[in-house]
């Protein structure tokens, strides 16, 4: 015959197994559904880094700098040129600076080629607006990435 402390599980022990599941459940099932979403994310983070780091290089030599984004092949470089034929080094990797976006993703770019000046204004002094979209779940809305004339501004 069992004694009554060993007939199973105290209730507290039952709420933390049961805590413990519940939050591995909302933290690590997402990734299992799919991981469109997260690449989404990740494109425009890489995106919007790339635009500010090119701007920042640009006021910090004080010479133009151009992102040019194929949104064919989802790459994008980073030069002192239009087509990146003299390119800005990769500070991470020390090789030319140049990404390659999940293709997963699908972009949309008002300017395909766009440098920023030694101010670190856009050039052509122009509104510039990116757009990445999930292409697996077009009912997602893209996300956008707006550079402003005259200032420059990446957001």
């Amino acid at each position: 015959m069992c004694s009554r402390l060993q007939a199973g599980f105290t209730l507290v022990e039952l709420i933390a197994v049961i805590t413990i599941i519940g939050l591995l459940a909302a933290v690590a099932g997402p990734k299992f559904i799919g991981n469109a979403v997260f690449e989404t994310r990740g494109a425009q983070g890489t995106l919007l880094a790339a635009l500010r780091y090119a701007q920042k290089t640009a006021v910090a030599q004080r010479r133009v700098v151009y992102l040019n984004l194929n949104t064919s092949s989802r790459v994008l470089c980073l030069g002192y040129t239009l087509n990146c034929s003299s390119a800005v080094i990769d500070p991470a990797t020390q090789v030319a600076y140049s990404k390659t976006l999940p293709s997963s993703v699908t972009l949309g770019a008002t300017h395909a080629t766009l440098g920023f000046d030694g101010l670190g204004r856009p050039v052509p002094n122009a509104n510039a607006s990116y757009s990445v979209q999930n292409a697996t779940d077009l009912s997602e809305s893209p996300r956008t990435i707006e550079v402003e004339a005259e200032t420059g501004y990446v957001r």
